[in-house]
Order: structure tokens, then C-alpha cells, then sequence
């Protein structure tokens, strides 16, 4: 039996999947892992020397770190933490203005290679303390000395040195004061992404920390005797070991250089700046064939997302939109739909990555990875067999299109564009007008959603008294509450299909919610938060409906099984 039949059924969903994109987005707004330290023209100072602390996974030379960051090797400080050796860069921090952003900023420049993008970059070369700036993502391309922006910072005190630190898996506020001789009341007071919750912190985000003194280092003559006495006699106590072990190291090493030249970098994530625990990921998945178990997207290679869609053959075609084509192929062992995006089309790349990276849920397709080179952009995802929420309110007989619900789709016979985002039909007037999108134009598309539930119309079809026309669920909205009796009106209209398995009171309250969605002012519309707690009130006065007539609760069976 089709979904669409059963109205409530479908609310649950829909509300299920709503919640899950509602915290998600307010996350991905809210508690982004980086802000830039503010300075102005008037009150702060220019320019001071700061430090970017480089948690140094891979091993680099005091010397390849000099010309990474573009500063003498006199400028870099050896830190011991754990089993490896991590460096203090430190840079001459300046204010600046990128792109209206103004703070705090030492700018780097990379020569870009092939199929390098930003975010990689700044994840395994910077430790993700790169601020991105939309206009300049154009330049990045093979060849070009690109500027990465590094946040940093400074304070009216000139002694006090501003560290850069982005947050590792198993830190802590105490570790990483005690790390930097600071104090965890003073790095809460430099960090605006701390002030509502003071104690929590996150992997990944970009932390300014006030060093009391360099770490390690000791004051006077005493001290320092102390320190060559200990490291002269651990020394003579490891140099038999080191010996006796020499032969076996350069084994190891000439296998791991072979291993590193055979094998493909394909497993840095693009939500995390932390490269040595990526390749891990990369390693353990080669080896059990569980790289899709993660929730965080997978670098492929070239090779791979070619091998998988035969080279993107014409047969494994699917989908085609305004941003590129999508294939089926088979990645790993998975069925996926790769997206095959024009290098021109970086924003609408990274503006989907960014919303993907943040939300998982069963009713929302699942970004499995990416790749980019040769001109393209390629996403992966996983392969939705059965279509999406559209395909079931106006495709029934629809079983076999994958990534139906991220591919633009047009049919030549009825001209009727199915595509949500940026569609006739789901735009508010101010986009259309004035070419203004907020999260308020989220909320009108979401209204005409509810409309196409209840109705089981398109956003934009075809006008039945004049076929030369088109008619906009929109209007359909507006014209019952316009009416005398907007009930009767609503009765018209709704989905005959439902065959009146539904409270008419909750279906009404539920058109209405969509009415209050595509208000034609943005600031009359309401925030999701309060859509998703009406739609809550209505479930529960459904189930509550259903249990009166003595239902089994058919209705409701299965909503959450499959996807």
C-alpha cells in the first residue's frame, strides 16, 4: 500500500526527520568549531606575535614546518605530548578585514596541488585553522599560491602569548592549560564558543589559549644542569637499545614507504581536522572492509569512484540536474550514487557537504564520502532504493531511483520541475524578488511540503480549467483560508487517496501550520522549533484518534522500519 495513504503515519516521519535536521542546523549555525578573535581599527593592537599550535600526526621536521608556515626554523618550539613531538609555529598575528570577517589573522600561502581541496588542506596541513572565505574559493585551483588564513590572536598585554590550539580526541579543558601553562578560567574567557557551556568542549574546534610561560622550558642555570643530566644519562642507558634495534627499524620503515606507494590517501574526513586518526580509518577499512560503519565521509580516490560506476558508463546514469549528473555503482561492496559536479559548482559542493556532514537520520539520504580532480567534484552516497517522500506522493509506481531527494529531475511531457531547493514553487517572494535566502526560506519550502501531504499535489502543476496554465499549491493554500467556510474549502482539496484515515481537526490544524509557513512576510513565518512542536501536539491527538475507534495501531506500524 502506497505511504501516502496513511496521513499520519507519514507526519510521524516527517516529524521524526524534521527534529533531527532542526538541532542538527542549529548546531551547524550555533556551535560552529571556529570563531575568529575580534579586533578593531581603534582600540586593539595591530599586530603582535602569537602562536599556531601544529599537533604534528605526521611526523614533520622543524625545518618542513618552517616552510609550511613560511616562518624560520628559530620560530618553531618543540612541545612532548603523548608518544609524539608537537610544535609551537610561532607568526606575526595582524588584524585584518577578510571579506567583511574582521579579526585576528596570519596568513600562510600554499601552492595548491592537484586534486588538493580546501578543507583538506586546512584539516592535514593546518590542523583545521583555516578560516574559509566563500569569494576566494574560486582560486583554489592546481598551481596557484593560495593564502589560508590562520586565526590567531592578541591582547592589550604585550607579554601575554595567544595560542592557537584545535581540540583532540580525549582533551579537556585542564589538559590543554596544563599543556600550555595556562589556566581553564582563562581560556573560557577567550572563547565565545564557550559561553554557554563553559565546561564542554568539542573535537575539532579552534580554541584560543592564554600561555602563562613556553612549556618545557625552565628558569635559570639550576634547572637547565638538571635537564642535561637527565637526558645524558637516559641517553647512555638507550644507546645499546637504539643499536640493537637500528636493523629492525629500517625493515619497517622500507615496508611501510612500499605500503604508502601502493595504497591510496582515501580516508580523510572532511568533518574532522585530525589527519593521523583518519589514516587509521584508512588503514582499518582496507583491512575489514568497514569504512561505510563510520559516520564521517570518506576521501575516495579518483580510481575508485571511476571503477565503481564503470567509468561513468551511460548505463549506471539515474539522475540529472542543474548541478551534474548522478550514477549507480557499487564502491566497496555498498551500492552508492555518486554526484558528478562541474569544478565551477565549488559552492553548492561545500554547501551540501556542510549540511550532510552534520546529519545523520534514518529518513535523510547518508553522505558517504567524496572525491575531487579532473576538473570535477564527485559526492557519494548511499544508494535510496526506494525512493524518496516525492516519489511516494506522486510517483507510486516509482521502485528502483536512487538519491531521489538530492537530484534535480524535469519531464519534458508534463514540465513540471520536481527539484526542492531552488525551484519554482517552493521559493518564497523575497527570493524571487529580491534574491534574499534565510533559514525563513527554508521554512516557506517546508510549508509547501505539508501542502503537498495533504493535497497529494504537486508544488507546480498544471491548471484543470485551463491546460495552457500552470497552478501553484501556494494559491491552493491561500484561497482556503480565504474562503468563507475554510474547512469545507480544505475538505475539497485534500488527498482522496487518504480515503479519510485521519481526525479532520488535525488535518485542518496541520494545513494550517502550512498556511503560517508561506506567509508572504519572512518575519511573520514561524521558526522550526515551533512547527515541529505543533506537529508533535497533532501526532499525539492522531494516536490518540486512532486508539478511540479501537485501532490496532495499523496506522502507525512500520513507519520506522526500512527507509
Amino acid at each position: 500500500m502506497a505511504i501516502h495513504n496513511f496521513l499520519p503515519g507519514l507526519l510521524i516521519t516527517l516529524l521524526a526527520t524534521l527534529v533531527a535536521i532542526v538541532f542538527s542546523s542549529d548546531d551547524s549555525t550555533n556551535s560552529q568549531n571556529m570563531y575568529p578573535f575580534t579586533c578593531s581599527d581603534s582600540e586593539d593592537i595591530r599586530i603582535c606575535n602569537a602562536s599556531l599550535y601544529h599537533t604534528n600526526y605526521d611526523g614533520l621536521k622543524k625545518e618542513q614546518l618552517a616552510s609550511i608556515y613560511g616562518v624560520s626554523p628559530s620560530q618553531i618550539i618543540s612541545i612532548s605530548s603523548a608518544s609524539r613531538q608537537d610544535y609551537l609555529v610561532t607568526v606575526p598575528c595582524s588584524c585584518k578585514n577578510i571579506s567583511g570577517t574582521i579579526g585576528y589573522f596570519y596568513d600562510a600561502i600554499h601552492n595548491v596541488s592537484q586534486g588538493e581541496m580546501f578543507f583538506n588542506v586546512s584539516a592535514q596541513i593546518f590542523n583545521g585553522q583555516a578560516w574559509w572565505v566563500e569569494d576566494e574559493a574560486r582560486l583554489f585551483n592546481p598551481g596557484y599560491n593560495f593564502s589560508m588564513h590562520l586565526l590567531c590572536g592578541c591582547t592589550r598585554i604585550k607579554s601575554q602569548i595567544v595560542v592557537t590550539y584545535t581540540v583532540q580526541l580525549h582533551d579537556t579543558l585542564s589538559d590543554i592549560s596544563s599543556r600550555l601553562s595556562s589556566t581553564v578560567g582563562g581560556i573560557q574567557s577567550m572563547n565565545i564558543n564557550l559561553i554557554k557551556n563553559p565546561s564542554s568542549i568539542n573535537v575539532d574546534w579552534v580554541l584560543f589559549v592564554p600561555m602563562g610561560s613556553i612549556p618545557a622550558s625552565r628558569k635559570g642555570s639550576g634547572g637547565r644542569k638538571t635537564w642535561i643530566i637527565i637526558i645524558s644519562i637516559l641517553s647512555a642507558l638507550t644507546a645499546l637499545s637504539i643499536i640493537t634495534l637500528v636493523i629492525l627499524l629500517l625493515r619497517r620503515n622500507g615496508c611501510r614507504q612500499n605500503s604508502e606507494e601502493d595504497s591510496k590517501p582515501v580516508s580523510k574526513s572532511m568533518s574532522t581536522n585530525r589527519a593521523f586518526s583518519l589514516q587509521n580509518l584508512y588503514k582499518e577499512s582496507n583491512e575489514d572492509g568497514t569504512a561505510f560503519e563510520s559516520e564521517k565521509p570518506v576521501i575516495f580516490s579518483i580510481e575508485e569512484i571511476e571503477e565503481a560506476t564503470k567509468n561513468f558508463d551511460k548505463t549506471k546514469k539515474i539522475g540529472e540536474g542543474g548541478y551534474g549528473c548522478v550514477y549507480h555503482g557499487l564502491l566497496r561492496g555498498q551500492e552508492v550514487a555518486v554526484k558528478k559536479m562541474r569544478s565551477n559548482k565549488s559552492h553548492e559542493f561545500f554547501a551540501e557537504l556542510k549540511v550532510l556532514c552534520k546529519i545523520h537520520h534514518i529518513n535523510v539520504v547518508e553522505l558517504l564520502g567524496y572525491a575531487g580532480g579532473d576538473d570535477h567534484f564527485y559526492l557519494t552516497y548511499e544508494y535510496v532504493r526506494n525512493g524518496s517522500l516525492s516519489d511516494h506522493l506522486h510517483d507510486p509506481f516509482l521502485k528502483d531511483f536512487g538519491l531521489a531527494k538530492l537530484v534535480e529531475r524535469t519531464s519534458d511531457e508534463d514540465l513540471i520541475a520536481t527539484r526542492l531547493v531552488g525551484t519554482p514553487g517552493y521559493l518564497p517572494p523575497e527570493s524571487v524578488k529580491e534574491l534574499q535566502v534565510t533559514s525563513k526560506t527554508d521554512v516557506f519550502a517546508f510549508g509547501v511540503v505539508l501542502a503537498e501531504l495533504i493535497t497529494g499535489q504537486r508544488a507546480i502543476s498544471r491548471d484543470n480549467g485551463e491546460s495552457n496554465k500552470m497552478k501553484s499549491l501556494i494559491t491552493v493554500v491561500y484561497k482556503i483560508f480565504e474562503d468563507q467556510d475554510p474547512e469545507t474549502a480544505l475538505a475539497d482539496v485534500i488527498d482522496k487517496n487518504l480515503r479519510n484515515s485521519y481526525p479532520m481537526e488535525d488535518v485542518y490544524k496541520m494545513a494550517e501550520i502550512a498556511d503560517w509557513c508561506l506567509s508572504e512576510e519572512a518575519t511573520n513565518r514561524p521558526e522550526m522549533r515551533e512547527v515541529v512542536q505543533k506537529l508533535s501536539m497533532i501526532v499525539m491527538s492522531s494516536v490518540e484518534w486512532e486508539a478511540s475507534l479501537g485501532g490496532s495501531s495499523q496506522i502507525f506500524s512500520g513507519v520506522f522500519n526500512g527507509r
